[in-house]
Order: structure tokens, then sequence, then C-alpha cells
């Protein structure tokens, strides 16, 4: 009897290494790393399980054995939600591994900003030694307030990793957690008009939504505190990079910290990216070594799940028709 496939869509050598590496021996796995049209369209044709970070509604039809689409991460976008559910297909995420990665990169960006690491690096890089030059624009973090917009999983990690600094912590979402884990995390609700105007360093974790894209425009920099900090490793459509060059280069905001951008790629000309007062990085804070192999392996357990007949995790459709059985 034919092993199932489980096709995933990634052509870069260490990443196929970490699904390797963790695949089960029941599954026969083949990768998606040609923009070959014939082959694409043959592969696609006998995997019986799809990772992938896109999925078109052209890819649909050809799905013809797939039992589950599975994301890479959380942010799906790229997919095309009704035409899966047309075909009866479930697609689900991969929280797993996001959040620690997300989480770590996001505190990177608060102490990188509070103490001007990339800069002061730079400075000691050119040959220059003052011990005292760069303090009276370097702070802790302890003691600060820390607002973070969007508490669900990496709002929270993020939360419970700045608790140890010290710092006195706020969050807004559209859903109050329960009152034992604000407690266990030292963390007030607040409106998001509040959270502006107190928090010292803004860090957004929202999903993209009608209601989050475009949330931070001129009109909420100017109303965050003073020389605060922007950090944001969410979605990059969910702030104006335009708007927050100005409000930087008027010195009303101290710095920022940028992994996501509208459009991806930034175009490399943007004056934001020449800021001093800015660190960017491409879209990577999940990346890690330890990351991928986590997903891997949550990705063949839900596999798993659907060859037993159970409900796979974090399935986010609602599929309109009984999926492909397959052969």
């Amino acid at each position: 009897m034919s092993k199932p496939i489980a096709l995933f869509n990634m052509r870069r050598p260490w990443m196929k290494e970490q699904v390797l590496v963790v695949a089960p021996p029941e599954f026969e796995v083949k990768f998606l790393e040609t923009n070959d049209r014939a082959t694409r369209e043959s592969l696609l044709g006998e995997a019986d399980f799809l990772m992938t970070t896109t999925c078109p509604a052209a890819w649909v039809p050809l799905l013809k054995r797939c039992k589950l689409v599975q994301h890479q991460g959380v942010g799906h976008e790229g997919v095309d939600l009704e035409a899966l559910s047309e075909a009866g297909i479930p697609f689900a995420l991969t929280p797993e591994g996001t959040v620690f990665g997300v989480a770590e990169h996001t505190v990177l960006f608060m102490l990188a900003l509070s103490k001007q690491l990339v800069r002061v690096h730079e400075y000691v890089r050119s040959g220059k030694f003052d011990c005292f030059e760069w303090r009276p624009g370097s702070h802790f973090l302890n003691g600060r307030t820390v607002g973070i917009v969007g508490f669900g999983r990496i709002g929270r990690r993020v939360a419970h990793l700045v608790k140890a600094f010290g710092v006195n912590l706020l969050y807004s979402d559209v859903v109050r957690a329960d009152e034992a884990l604000e407690r266990e995390l030292n963390a007030t609700f607040v409106p998001l008009e509040t959270l502006l105007a107190e928090a010292d360093i803004v860090s957004v974790h929202t999903p993209l939504t009608a209601e989050t894209e475009g949330m931070f425009g001129a009109g909420q920099f100017a109303r965050m505190k003073p020389g605060a900090l922007f950090v944001i490793t969410g979605r990059g459509k969910t702030y104006d990079m335009d708007a927050l060059y100005e409000s930087l280069k008027a010195g009303h905001l101290a710095g920022a910290g940028l992994d996501v951008f509208n459009p991806e790629p930034p175009p490399p000309d943007h004056p934001i990216l020449q800021l001093p007062n800015v660190i960017a990085t491409p879209h990577m804070a999940t990346g890690t070594v330890e990351a991928h192999r986590q997903k891997a392996r949550a990705q063949f357990e839900n596999f798993q799940r659907v060859l037993r007949e159970e409900e796979p995790f974090n399935v986010v459709n609602t599929p309109k028709a009984a999926a492909p059985a397959g052969t």
C-alpha cells in the first residue's frame, strides 16, 4: 500500500532538512520547489496533504486527493479560504513555533532600541570609544510602561517575557483576558487611546482584519507619548509606514523596530530605512531553526489526526462538503 504524500511548498535546503528530520515514517515527503507549471500541477494532484503559505483559487481544483491544507504559520492572506471550503478541503494554521520566535524578536527590538544597540555598535566599529557618548539616549526597560496591542498567543508571550524586566504592562484587545491571567502577568486592560497616551513602548500583535488594517496612522502616532518607541512584528498592513516616518523624522517618536512592512519588501529607497533610530528586519521574527522544526512536527501531527479521522487542530474554514477521500 502506498504511503500518503505530504507535499511541502518550500525551496530552502535548510528548511527542507527540518521537515525530513521529524517526518514520521508513514509519510512520503515531497517538496514543491519549482515554478514549472506542469510539475507543480502534477505534484498538487498527487498530494494527500499540502503545507504552504499560499494557496490561490487556481490551485484548488488540482488538489484532487488533498485531505488538509496546512499553513506554515498563522497569517493566511495568500490562501483562498472560500475556494478550499467549496472544495470540501479543511485549512489549518500552525501557531506552534511562531509564538516564541516572534515574542523573543519583539523583546529584542525593545532592548536594542532602548540601548541604541545598532548605532552604538557602528560607533565602536568606526574606531570610537567614548563610554559616556551614548548614555544620554539609553534607557532601562525596567520601570517603563509597555503597551501591547493584540493580546493573543504572541501578545501574551511578550507580556510573560517583559514581566521579568519589571515593566508596567498595559494591553488592549477586542476581547479582554480573564482576571486570573491579568493577575499572573500583572497586565492592565485599557482602551487603545489610553494605551497610546501612556505607553513608553507600543508593541503591535494584531492579526490583519478589516478592523485592524491601517489601524496605526498619523492620528495614532500623534497620540502616542512623546519619545515613545513603536514595535511591530505582526502584519505590515496594520500601520502606515509613511505616517510613521513623519512622526520619527519630526522627533515625536524616539524609535521603531519593524519586522513587517507594507508593501513587502519595502521600497529600498523608502526614507524610513535611512533613519538612524529605526531597526528593520525582513519579516523573520519567527524564523529560527527550532521554530521550523516545531512547525513541521505540528504539521505532521495534524496529518496523522486526519488519517485517524480525527478533527485537525487549528482549522479556520468550514468545508461545505466532505474532503476528498484520496486513494
